[in-house]
């Protein structure tokens, strides 16, 4: 049969498709498929026995049961009866080629032993029937064949391009997710859209050692976890022979090749049969030598195990993002605890239900030592627990924080409104995520929620976790600026905590910083440097124009000290728990301000040392001001011993000096530190152990204290 030439290339091939097909070839077709239909099962036969000497292709159907090699070679013979069906169209033998081509691909065939296969496949015909009868129709068949293989190809080309856009998409995810949740909800719902995966999961053991899943993705993931979770001997552990267990341990990728034949997989063979999973790689998120942070479990519907060379390099590849994905998350924020995926999902509903609770910290105000703001914390309520957020904000995603950012300051500003009416102007925190710089929803829902109760933007305050890492790319400057157009006040929280903290104090347009309560813990009887990295941050905090607040203070004499040192404004459960918001209003009712004692017996000793601190401020710019060139013979430090007789008592001087800083203890005792400072510098060791002197004076440890104190 021939046709004419149309000049063009493309047409020309679709023409001679098209002449592949159609009523003219029914007489010659019609006696080949009915000799096909007898002597089928033959050139079945012999065609598996060719394809036994390719080396991938022996190994697939070695993997297989008795009973899916009859279905495959049934299969087989079907697919040679549609070839040389008389009625076979374009469209339909497109279709099918396709589909196998896609198969192929999946269970890891290379493209070249394809190619073999379908020459396999004409010789084992061609060798099965009478040539001579059958020479047109073979003929055709040929062509067939060849129009078959390039549509399987095409298939590869397509299952490629899918894993090439599928790792673009994860390289993103890797580099932008903000968090480990982010990451591997995500990463699963990216790769269980991928044609060749039928559903994945990344989990960890637990401290017992069972895997709990994280995040999950595919339409019966769920089911075969579920039924593993009722099946007896299904639990995945880190002990367990199966791909999972194995890769944990061996921090090896390990896979199973084929649920129905992996003697290894008894215990799991009935839930995978049931969500239909014929075969999985578990892929241990681990650097080289070191211990798998989790494992990534990808399965398939059919056989092979994702073990071709195209799929074993984009695993590779899928391993060393998420590795370093998870490594860079960890050095920020550390990795998280485990948290399920039927958990993630409940906590998620919660949170966009009453489930959600504020709680209300108050912060005093040292000044006045009134309630002037408190602080909203997202606590929720499941069942009869309470949870808080170092619970549950691990186990949200990004779309997850936007519902609580938006649920939590309706509460807040709420409740606001409420005791405006009952006559309590009270200002309100919010944290404010640091996904909020690359997400214009937060700004849209503070916007709208101001205006939906009418609070005046200057009463409340967003906090901005110091501890956040903000998201490379974010213009966080001009975003901050939005916000403080609508007359919000910013703060950063936990200053000293985390990322960058003072290049973010100076370049950021906060209105207010918080000291982090790890910075207020004390650690041991002498706690000056508390007090010092106090003291220094607030002055830097007052230098760039920010009020400071110290918050995680536990105690009185904590409190009275930091009063002491300058700072504006203090929360902890020294002044009160967050509490809900019924419990705020009895609280405020009962608060009588906060006040610094008037006499010096009942200073603390912690007072005591804030005194020190700031006498020694005034020590430091003293023999500062000493040794700046130009000053008055009588004000400069020319001699160890001139400088120590300047600062006795008795020794005349034309400059103010710092007189001994407490009048309750014996004199000899500050004198010592004086004349430590004057002969050998406020950072000698003599000094120190001066120092040491006197601070064991005033904790109390060694009694020298007399009857007044006041700072010189």
């Amino acid at each position: 049969m021939t046709h004419r030439p149309s000049g063009n290339p493309d047409r020309e091939a679709a023409d001679g498709a098209l002449h592949l097909y159609g009523p003219a070839w029914r007489p010659v077709l019609a006696d080949l498929e009915a000799e096909l239909r007898r002597c089928g099962g033959a050139v079945v036969e012999r065609f598996y026995r060719g394809i036994a000497a390719l080396p991938r292709s022996s190994q697939f159907l070695g993997v297989l049961s008795a009973d899916e090699l009859a279905n495959l070679k049934a299969q087989q013979l079907q697919n040679l009866l549609m070839l040389v069906a008389p009625d076979l169209t374009l469209e339909r033998h497109r279709a099918v080629s396709l589909h196998v081509g896609r198969i192929h691909a999946i269970v890891g065939l290379p493209a070249d032993e394809v190619i073999l296969g379908q020459e396999v496949l004409h010789v084992a015909v061609r060798e099965s029937l009478d040539t001579t009868v059958h020479g047109e129709a073979l003929a055709l068949l040929g062509r067939r064949l060849i129009r078959d293989l390039a549509w399987q190809i095409e298939s590869y080309l397509t299952l490629k391009a899918s894993r090439y856009e599928t790792i673009q998409q994860i390289t993103q995810l890797a580099w932008g997710a903000n968090s480990y949740t982010d990451l591997i909800v995500e990463v699963a719902q990216t790769l269980g859209a991928h044609d060749e995966i039928a559903g994945c999961a990344f989990g960890r053991p637990d401290a017992q050692g069972k895997f709990r899943f994280e995040s999950i993705a595919g339409p019966n993931t769920e089911t075969y976890f579920a039924a593993l979770e009722r099946s007896v001997g299904g639990a995945i552990t880190a002990m367990s022979t199966g791909p999972t267990g194995r890769a944990w341990r061996s921090e090896q990728i390990e896979r199973c090749l084929n649920f129905s034949t992996d003697p290894r997989m008894m215990w799991w063979r009935p839930a995978a049969r049931e969500a239909g999973f014929r075969s999985s790689v578990s892929v241990p998120l681990a650097e080289p030598g070191g211990r798998p942070l989790a494992v990534l479990i990808l399965y398939g519907a059919l056989p092979g195990g994702f073990a071709s060379d195209d799929q074993v390099n984009f695993i590779a590849q899928l391993q060393t993002l998420l590795v370093s994905a998870i490594r860079r998350m960890e050095s920020q924020d550390g990795l998280t605890h485990t948290v399920q995926f039927e958990t993630r999902r409940h906590w998620a509903e919660l949170l966009r239900s009453d489930a959600l609770e504020m709680h209300y910290q108050p912060l005093v105000d040292l000044k006045s030592g009134c309630v002037t703001k408190v602080e909203a914390l997202a606590r929720l309520r499941d069942g009869d627990r309470l949870l808080t957020p170092a619970v549950f904000f691990p186990a949200l995603s990004s779309d997850d924080f936007v519902a609580l950012y938006a649920h939590g300051l309706r509460q807040a500003l709420a409740q606001r409104a409420g005791w405006l009416r009952a006559g309590f102007d009270l200002g309100v925190s919010v944290n404010l995520p640091s996904g909020a710089f690359n997400d214009n929803r937060y700004f849209d829902i503070t916007q709208r929620m101001l205006r939906e109760y009418g609070c005046s933007a200057d009463r409340l305050t967003l906090e901005v976790l110091e501890t956040d890492e903000i998201a490379s790319g974010a213009h966080v400057n001009q975003e901050l600026a939005r916000f403080k157009a609508l007359g919000i006040r910013l703060a950063e929280d936990d200053l000293g905590s985390g990322h960058s903290s003072l290049t973010r104090l100076r370049e950021l347009p906060f209105d207010v910083v918080k000291i982090d309560r790890s910075i207020v813990t004390l650690a041991d009887d002498d706690s000056s440097d508390v007090l010092r990295f106090v003291y220094q941050l607030t002055r830097l905090g007052h230098s760039l124009g920010k009020q400071v607040i110290v918050e995680g203070v536990e105690s009185y004499g904590l409190l009275e000290a930091i009063a002491t040192l300058g700072v504006d404004a203090v929360q902890g459960y020294v002044i009160a728990r967050p509490m809900p918001a019924a419990d705020l209003e009895r609280w405020i009712a009962q608060y009588r301000p906060f006040r610094l004692p008037d006499h010096v017996g009942a200073l603390s000793p912690l007072v005591m040392l804030a005194r020190l601190l700031l006498w020694e401020e005034r020590l430091y710019l003293y023999f500062a001001e000493a040794s700046v060139p130009g000053c008055s013979p009588s004000a400069c430090t020319t001699l160890p011993l001139q400088a120590v007789n300047r600062l006795r008592p008795d020794a005349p001087c034309d400059r103010p000096r710092p007189g001994l800083p407490f009048q309750s203890v014996e004199p000899a005792v500050q004198q010592a530190l004086v004349d430590a400072a004057a002969g050998h510098g406020m950072i000698s060791a003599e000094y120190g152990a001066a120092r040491d002197e006197l601070v064991r004076v005033l904790t109390g440890r060694q009694s020298v204290v007399k009857q007044d104190d006041s700072v010189s």
